[in-house]
């Protein structure tokens, strides 16, 4: 990128000179539009409404004053503007998100934290070199330069729409670009991602909004992606620190929730006490109670300490001392000689537990 000339311009002079070109209801209209002068921007049916006219004749009083304001575009002031803003544009393909490009214009802008921000876009917009594109339910407001159409952003939009599709997971803007051959700069690439809501940001990568492991949109979904990130089991409190804090939410989400996917969905399976995990890594469920039991059973007769030990071992990676502990905690895990041991089902008093907690949780849901 060049090097770029600070610009220094009067602002309030130059919107002063500006504003005196209109009538002043158009001038009205203009100031509540764009938001000059720390005012909060209004709509056209709001404005229509104080008038009342149509919000189709305010949107073709705005056009007007617009037009009239063109008048000085070739004002020296305006040209610096209007010269730095396509600059910047040219830098980053020739389109930017509209906030992208104020930021970087006011990098090279003297006085910048004083600067009204509408104001520059107001200048902007009486420029013939570029084109702004209106806020909607596709695009976040941005501007191109005019020998760039609309239909070549939305090529580009497209293209890369259809290999994320086709890649389903995050790319980088390195790989999005080396997968349109090189048709468009990396720039352009980088630029359009901010522009298309279709798109979001993952740290360094991107995917598609429609993907519910990175946009999730349930507590489901957040768990998952919290277990993705993590690559490993997690106790209940630490899932439910994650959920909480890792992601933005509309409505409070509670710890009962929480627990409640967990144990709704087949895609979760509990692995230690308190413990869960993703049931596609193949960890088998339950405590290490539940192990030391399946191990014994598995077996058919009577296990040494140890066998049990490397036996369970295999199922998961526990510490030693957590298994000798639950041998000798459990009475079904009866001894039988000089550390010998058998399960003993009749001594067994957790089914019973097991279904109370059950028959509580449904009440809960």
């Amino acid at each position: 990128m060049t090097q770029k000339q600070i610009v220094d311009v009067n602002f309030s002079e130059l919107m002063s000179r500006l504003l005196d070109l209109l009538s002043p209801k158009e001038r009205d209209v203009v100031e509540r539009r764009f938001s000059l002068g720390g005012s909060k921007k209004e709509t056209l049916d709001k404005i229509g409404k104080s008038y009342s006219i149509t919000r189709e004749r305010v949107r073709q009083i705005e056009a007007v004053a617009i037009k009239k304001l063109a008048r000085i575009s070739m004002d020296p002031s305006m040209r610096q503007i209007h010269n730095l803003a396509y600059e910047i544009l040219c830098d980053h393909g020739r389109v930017m998100a509209e906030d992208q490009l104020v930021s970087e214009m006011l990098k090279n802008m003297a006085n910048a934290k004083t600067l009204d921000t509408n104001a520059i876009k107001l200048a902007m917009r009486v420029s013939d070199r570029m084109t702004k594109q209106e806020k909607n339910q596709f695009y976040r407001p941005f501007w191109r330069t005019s020998e760039l159409s609309l239909m070549d952003v939305k090529a580009l939009i497209k293209g890369i729409q259809k290999i994320m599709r086709k890649n389903a997971d995050v790319m980088s803007v390195e790989d999005i670009t080396e997968k349109l051959e090189g048709k468009y700069p990396q720039e352009m690439v980088n630029s359009v991602l901010f522009v298309d809501w279709s798109f979001k940001r993952v740290d360094d990568q991107w995917g598609l909004t429609t993907w519910r492991h990175i946009n999730p949109r349930s507590i489901k979904d957040k768990i998952t992606i919290v277990f993705k990130n993590t690559g490993k089991p997690l106790h209940f409190t630490e899932i439910v620190n994650h959920v909480l804090s890792d992601f933005e939410a509309k409505k409070m989400v509670t710890h009962q929730a929480i627990h409640n996917e967990l144990i709704r969905h087949d895609e979760f399976v509990l692995v230690g006490r308190g413990v869960y995990a993703l049931s596609e890594w193949g960890l088998p469920s339950g405590t290490v109670c539940d192990l030391i039991k399946q191990v014994l059973e598995e077996n058919g007769e009577p296990m040494k300490r140890q066998e049990i030990i490397n036996a369970v071992l295999k199922k998961r990676d526990i510490r030693v001392g957590t298994i000798s502990l639950n041998l000798q905690k459990y009475p079904f895990f009866r001894r039988v000689g000089r550390a010998v041991y058998e399960y003993a089902g009749e001594l067994d008093n957790r089914r019973r537990h097991k279904k109370a907690q059950a028959k509580q949780a449904a009440k809960v849901v």
